[in-house]
């Protein structure tokens, strides 16, 4: 199934991203990040986002390969940049669905294994 758009997660990841951003007021490479993406932000905010955006790439090497923004952790730029990309490309498929729900199911299992430890 095509992925579609969740206004509402997207709306909210838009939302976290602008105040991520406005957290870092006197910081360049934050705020030149957000004046590039605010248009995307705005639209997205106002619903006017319909479609995914396959890919979205904007920004993504500074912010995810880069590690220019790693610094900026609290809050984490590269997070809140990693939620709105997801948004915008239609939310997790299916598969990052199963590796999320494998991964926390070893996270689990191993807490439960050194919890026996004790």
């Amino acid at each position: 199934m095509p992925q579609q758009i969740n206004p509402e997660k997207l709306k909210a990841a838009a939302e976290h991203l602008e105040w991520v951003c406005q957290q870092y007021p006197d910081n360049q490479d934050v705020q030149g990040l957000y004046r590039g993406l605010q248009t995307m932000i705005e639209d997205a905010k106002a619903g006017r986002v319909a479609e995914p955006v396959e890919n979205f790439t904007p920004y993504r090497w500074a912010v995810l390969a880069d590690c220019q923004y790693d610094e900026y952790a609290n809050p984490s730029v590269w997070n809140a940049y990693a939620g709105f990309a997801k948004e915008m490309e239609g939310g997790l498929t299916e598969q990052d669905k199963r590796i999320i729900a494998k991964a926390e199911a070893r996270r689990k299992q191993k807490a439960d294994i050194m919890g026996g430890q004790s």
